[in-house]
């Protein structure tokens, strides 16, 4: 009949959609007018005359995590396509003592296997280079890890050996 009904699919964290007399159809991957095409050529096989328009209602959340030498480590969300310098400033910036020639972008690939990219933003973030060639486009669950400089691992482990380990063992005390 014309006019057509809805019907709300949901799809779940293993990519498929359940359909009625249809069942598991797997959805990663596939654009609204590829999965339409799909859902439709099943129906073909039982059923003439149906033809299925997908919609989508809500996307799921997608989120980035950025640690190491930033004012706000944590979780963000992407609420639209979002720069490695746009992470850090989610994150409130990075510290003093920072290493931003050596930024490390953990991703998953195709096959799921974890990859590194290293960046170097320092150059766009100190308004030396207006377009870091290294600017990436953030994914769904990457990483951002800002590492900390040579010179400040040098300072916290002086700080944990001597301050808080040697000299909170055994505190010195001088006298006149």
């Amino acid at each position: 009949g014309a006019g057509g009904q809805g019907r709300l699919a949901t799809v779940s964290p293993d990519g498929t959609a359940q359909l009625p007399m249809i069942g598991s159809i797997p959805t990663v991957g596939l654009t609204l007018d590829e999965l339409g095409r799909e859902v439709n050529m099943r129906y073909r096989q039982r059923i003439q005359g149906i033809e299925v328009t997908p919609i989508l209602q809500t996307r799921a959340p997608r989120t980035v995590f950025v640690l190491g030498e930033v004012a706000q480590p944590g979780r963000y969300d992407l609420t639209g396509p979002t720069s490695a310098m746009q992470a850090l400033a989610l994150a409130g910036g990075w510290n003093p003592g920072g290493n931003l020639r050596h930024i490390v972008v953990f991703r998953r690939d195709h096959n799921w296997q974890l990859m590194a990219l290293r960046l170097d933003l320092s150059g766009g973030v100190w308004g030396h280079r207006p377009m870091p060639s290294d600017e990436i486009w953030l994914r769904d669950s990457d990483i951002v890890l800002v590492p900390k400089m040579p010179i400040q691992r040098v300072a916290d482990a002086i700080d944990l050996y001597f301050t808080q380990g040697l000299y909170g063992v055994f505190p010195a005390r001088f006298g006149v």
